[in-house]
């Protein structure tokens, strides 16, 4: 049976209909809509920021001009996706308003890089393969509509006319066929065997070749529809591919007020340094500010991870909103009409068996009676319990009860308690969330009840980037499929969907392959282990569990000169969701910066979902645990 959840489903349909049918608008509505107004998503450099699967290239598909005129077509079957580009500013009046077209940065623009030519030509050949393309890119976006190039119109420019020849002509149509003749001079020099001469390339007119600086807007005749005004839109996709000299030369490039054409640039955060990179998780510009240029006033910065990283209901949306249009492409989920991924993973476990049951309860008297704590205080205890939640099961009640009797044993002075009968705790004992979800930790490593159940921790879990939800929720998929293969109920139960999420996580882990991914796994093992270590304590004095590290803020902004590589290794893990950082958590009067395990991590080591519990450490002891 063919899972789309297994893939990226939207990287393979080339279809518009097909594509449109699997995406969701709420990543665009959420980091994108708020610029429509002022139109500067079109007017300034745009540069868009994410993980490995966080939505990049979907958003950019969205917004090509095919896509855009497949949503107008079939407004009513496309009504939330046709809200948001409204709402962007890329459809007015029930009219495209963008030529916007996609350009993936793969290998041909990084290997100009290693010809042997200065620095400047080799960035000149770069800016000229990526304008001809995308002039080319903007020909062939006109064609999928029907238009013919004699229709489409360069509007009038305050440029000079030997800008306009350089270009190409003052018709759209001869700016094609230079642009296709530029294209395959360039071709033809980085795929030489021998490269030429740096001479003999002035017939490309690498210098010379502008046609962002000539091009404004243009004006297509659709016929009975009347004549649109559409700006030229180039995305620049998976700019990451570039060499690290080559994507700074691109962005100041880009940067660049003379240039008409909106541009927007897609990459991922291991392109960035890792001073960078850390200072996206400040909500701070990630780029140097250059000479003449106030970044912040010059570039819309989008971040897809660290932008509302406290407000997880955005997320869940999106990623319900995408599970139910994945299982409506697979017949065995459509003909039964089952459509809501959630409503088919329980939120109620098993209880422990009664077997396991009598072993708790034993463990729990056996603790009592070590710790010298009377029969009045434990009932006490258990009506302390009772009143916080008397649904509670009773496998939950006796896990409390262990974590409440080490905590009045640890509250007590140790000659009262051997000496006096029922000594009252120096602090009282309370319930809260923190601890029940404490002893349902406890529960998973000493009985293996289930911990990982429902929509919500799957969506938790998956670090708010949609591939990584996809790949977990796959599993899940696979498995409700085979029990209505076999005429079971669907619902999958929730020790179920621990067992799977957390061989999931184990396989993801296994399979990293990203750039210092061993020590990322290094530094995961250590913060995991003592993660697990310190949440299973017995008076779980870390509440809901711990699933990070803490250093000293004023320490940890040193690391990228006294630990450089620590820095790459931390850059990495944050790319690709191992870790993220929370820096400038205030904790016992003290500013901290949390290095926190992703959620495959968590899932992996049996950790809680919940921030904000951490162990304290320091630089050093990352850097000696690589060591």
């Amino acid at each position: 049976m063919f899972n789309p959840f297994e893939r990226r489903a939207t990287e393979y349909l080339r279809d518009d209909e097909a594509f449109l049918a699997v995406v969701t608008p709420e990543p665009i509505r959420v980091h994108l809509a708020r610029y429509g107004a002022e139109q500067s998503l079109y007017n300034q450099l745009v540069i868009v920021r994410g993980t490995p699967g966080s939505g990049k290239t979907t958003i950019a598909r969205i917004f090509e001009t095919n896509v855009v005129s497949t949503v107008l077509r079939h407004e009513e079957a496309h009504k939330p996706i046709y809200s948001v580009l409204n709402e962007c500013g890329a459809i007015r009046n029930g009219r495209p308003v963008l030529l916007a077209a996609r350009i993936p940065l793969e290998s041909d623009y990084r290997e100009i890089w290693e010809l042997p030519y200065s620095e400047d030509t080799r960035n000149a050949l770069l800016t000229t393969l990526i304008q001809s393309r995308t002039v080319l890119a903007w020909k062939r976006q006109l064609d999928r509509l029907g238009v013919s190039l004699n229709k489409v119109r360069l509007t009038e420019d305050f440029s000079s006319p030997g800008a306009r020849s350089t270009a190409g002509g003052d018709t759209f149509e001869a700016l094609a066929i230079n642009a296709a003749r530029i294209e395959e001079a360039l071709l033809r020099v980085i795929g030489a065997l021998v490269p030429p001469p740096q001479e003999e390339l002035k017939s490309i007119d690498a210098d010379y070749y502008r046609p962002f600086e000539t091009l404004t807007h243009i004006e297509v005749d659709f016929d009975s529809e009347g004549i649109f005004h559409l700006q030229p839109l180039l995305i620049c996709d998976d700019a990451n591919t570039l060499h690290p000299l080559q994507l700074a030369f691109l962005q100041r490039w880009l940067i660049r007020r003379e240039l008409k054409v909106g541009r927007w640039l897609l990459t991922r955060l291991d392109a960035l340094r890792p001073e960078e990179a850390f200072a996206i998780a400040h909500q701070e510009s990630s780029s140097s500010e250059l000479p003449g240029v106030t970044i912040s006033r010059e570039v819309v910065s989008i971040n897809l991870q660290s932008e509302r990283r406290d407000q997880k209901s955005f997320f869940r949306r999106m990623a319900k909103d995408m599970a139910n249009r994945y299982m409506r492409q697979m017949p065995m989920f459509a003909t039964r009409k089952l459509d809501d991924f959630s409503s088919l993973l329980s939120d109620r476990p098993a209880r422990l068996t009664p077997s396991k049951l009598d072993a708790l309860r034993s463990r729990t008297q056996s603790e009592a009676k070590r710790l010298h704590v009377s029969g009045e205080r434990y009932e006490a205890i258990l009506r302390l319990i009772q009143d916080y939640d008397p649904n509670l099961p009773a496998d939950e009640q006796l896990s409390l009860m262990l974590i409440l009797l080490n905590r009045y044993a640890h509250r007590v002075d140790q000659k009262m308690l051997f000496g006096e009968e029922d000594p009252e705790p120096n602090r009282p004992l309370k319930v809260d969330s923190g601890l029940e979800e404490a002893a349902r930790l406890y529960l998973l490593h000493s009985f293996g009840r289930a911990f990982f159940f429902g929509f919500n921790d799957l969506c938790d879990a998956s670090s708010e980037n949609a591939e990584q939800f996809l790949r977990l929720s796959a599993i899940l998929v696979d498995s409700i499929a085979t029990r209505l293969i076999r005429n079971q109920s669907a619902t999958l139960s929730c020790e179920q969907q621990t067992s799977l999420l957390r061989e999931r996580a184990s396989e993801y882990m296994k399979s990293w392959s990203f750039p210092y991914y061993q020590q990322v796994r290094t530094l995961v093992e250590l913060i995991g282990s003592r993660c697990v270590l310190e949440s299973l304590r017995p008076t779980a004095w870390i509440g809901s569990g711990a699933n990070a590290f803490g250093i000293l803020q004023e320490e940890f902004d040193q690391i990228t000169k006294s630990y450089p590589d620590l820095s790459n290794v931390l850059k990495y893990g944050m790319a690709y969701n191992a870790f993220s950082l929370v820096p400038n958590y205030d904790c016992q009067g003290k500013v901290w910066c949390l290095i926190e395990l992703g959620g495959i991590p968590c899932l992996s080591y049996g950790l809680t979902l919940k921030r904000g519990g951490f162990i304290k450490s320091t630089i050093t002891e990352f850097s000696d645990g690589l060591a």
